[in-house]
């Protein structure tokens, strides 16, 4: 089945309904349901007209918008496999993906495309169709609304390629993933439940797929006026525009979005009063981040989302009890909620680094599973997760076989309680093995997420020693209040053995993932202070 039949669905049910409200387009900026098919439709005819055929790939490189959504559907119904990229992705990652997947066309806007007048890539492809002012060397997209319909959903065998789009992998390699059309199918079916999504709601859409998604279902993307070149997660005011013209009633953000929204409206002092489901969706999410969101949102449903590319648990604020508190305070780990009822998910010792031998049947290999309680790596099987990526080396220690199933590996170390909830412990590669024995860095960073006067901390071996590194939320420089502050965390630390504690004014991030300490150059920090 080709997702775009699913797309169909919502034109025949809710034909007036809308599916975007777009606010750089003013008035204009409510699209129904038919009409983005209506445009769609015309966009397959240029499409068809120019060469473009089905199984070709398209580079699609626009912001989040009524129009990458009617080319993305357009795209679909052709058949056609659209190669997603952020319109501010870097050079190496663009000339990455023009290699590997080697597109026949490209959609973007005109600026974008003399931003990258001296790319090589961009120059190799032959077909540019641009949104935009136009030129006689480009293909105006915007052509398409004058042209004939063209309704027809081209058949194509489940397993087909959709879409392609670009991760970090392994070894922190920049990956990417085809993704089918009964892969979006079966994950649109699934979130929908994980996601309580419901016909006819407005959902302030910040993730490309997260809006497709909406679309198939009857909900209503509601799309700010984004800056082009600014990164997402500082857009702040874009978003609280459209949250206070539109009053949507969710939103599906990363982490450290929600953070800078949550300092822009502590600020103004503002609620978020309309939406009522707030969905984190990314790194772990640390308790002191639901605190923070429920500051801003004291009325909404706070619901954490374990897993980079699909929700593999989910946990509301309110499921976590006091008892719950207690055990990620004392290194017990991080919660994160029962895994999702569409897969299998077990424990195995922990071997991340080393191939997996296939498993012969299902017995053999719930056999070497961990028992309730007991920590190990975390691989789950269903059909909503990835297991290969296009052209790439490394890919195998990322599966194994049991019988017929491919097992996929999440590289996260954790277990099982007696409820069925997974625990989180953090990356099998960050796991300290010394004279103390084992412990994982992010059961230390939790425990110590709890303290108000700490501002962020990172737990790692350095120097051979246990070294807890401690950025203050306090910048007055008050040693006094600094002292009380560290001791008072040291002391509820006493089963983490640390053997070293270190001071800095700020604790390095990685660029990539805001929310992820970048430990090369915290070392370096530290091997300065000597």
């Amino acid at each position: 089945m080709n997702i775009a039949e699913i797309l169909h669905k919502q034109v025949e049910e809710t034909p007036d309904a809308p599916a975007i409200l777009e606010m750089r387009r003013g008035a204009s900026g409510r699209v129904s349901f038919a009409d983005l098919e209506l445009r769609a439709s015309r966009g397959v005819t240029l499409l068809r007209q120019k060469g473009v055929q089905t199984g070709d790939t398209i580079l699609l490189m626009l912001p989040l918008s009524t129009d990458f959504y009617v080319a993305l559907i357009a795209l679909f119904r052709l058949g056609a496999i659209a190669l997603i990229l952020d319109p501010n992705a870097n050079s190496d990652e663009l000339d990455r993906a023009c290699t590997l997947c080697r597109p026949k066309a490209i959609i973007t806007t005109t600026k974008n495309l003399f931003w990258r007048f001296f790319s090589r890539a961009f120059r190799k492809i032959s077909l540019k169709f641009t949104i935009g002012f136009s030129l006689p060397t480009l293909i105006s997209w915007q052509r398409a609304q004058t042209l004939e319909t063209d309704f027809k959903i081209t058949e194509i065998e489940p397993e087909t390629p959709a879409l392609i789009v670009s991760t970090i992998g392994l070894y922190e390699q920049l990956k990417f993933i085809e993704l089918t059309h009964e892969y979006l199918i079966s994950q649109q079916k699934y979130l929908a439940e994980i996601l309580l999504i419901h016909p006819g709601e407005i959902d302030i859409t910040l993730q490309p797929l997260l809006g497709l998604i909406n679309l198939g279902l009857g909900v209503t993307n509601l799309l700010p006026e984004f800056k082009i070149k600014v990164p997402l997660i500082h857009q702040n005011k874009p978003i609280l525009n459209a949250i206070n013209k539109y009053q949507p009633t969710r939103i599906a953000a990363s982490p450290t979005l929600l953070e800078n929204l949550i300092a822009a409206l502590l600020k103004k002092r503002e609620l978020l009063t309309p939406v009522y489901k707030i969905f984190i969706w990314g790194t772990p999410i640390l308790p002191s981040l639901f605190n923070q969101v429920n500051q801003i949102a004291p009325q909404a449903e706070i619901i954490a989302l374990y897993g980079e590319t699909a929700a593999i648990a989910s946990l509301s604020r309110r499921e976590i009890a006091a008892s719950d508190v207690s055990q990620m305070q004392t290194g017990k780990g991080l919660l994160v909620g029962k895994p999702a009822s569409d897969i299998q998910l077990r424990i195995i010792p922990n071997q991340w680094g080393a191939p997996i031998a296939p498993y012969q049947n299902q017995s053999e290999f719930e056999a070497t599973c961990r028992p309730y309680s007991e920590p190990g790596e975390i691989v789950l099987q269903g059909d909503r997760f990835i297991t290969r990526t296009l052209n790439e080396l490394g890919d195998e220690p990322m599966n194994f076989r049991v019988g017929e199933q491919q097992w996929h590996r999440t590289g996260d170390a954790g277990y099982l309680d007696s409820q069925g909830r997974l625990w989180l412990l953090g990356p099998c590669q960050d796991c300290i093995q010394d004279k103390f024995g084992v412990i994982y860095p992010l059961t230390v960073e939790c425990a110590v997420d709890y303290n108000r006067e700490v501002q962020r901390v990172a737990f790692f071996s350095y120097r051979y020693q246990r070294t807890l590194v401690v950025e203050m939320a306090d910048k007055t420089g008050d040693r006094t209040l600094s002292q009380r502050s560290l001791s008072s965390v040291l002391e509820s630390l006493q089963w983490a053995n640390v053997e070293a504690l270190r001071v800095v004014e700020k604790i390095p991030m990685d660029k990539r993932y805001p929310r992820r300490v970048d430990r090369v150059a915290l070392e370096r920090m530290l091997d300065e202070q000597e």
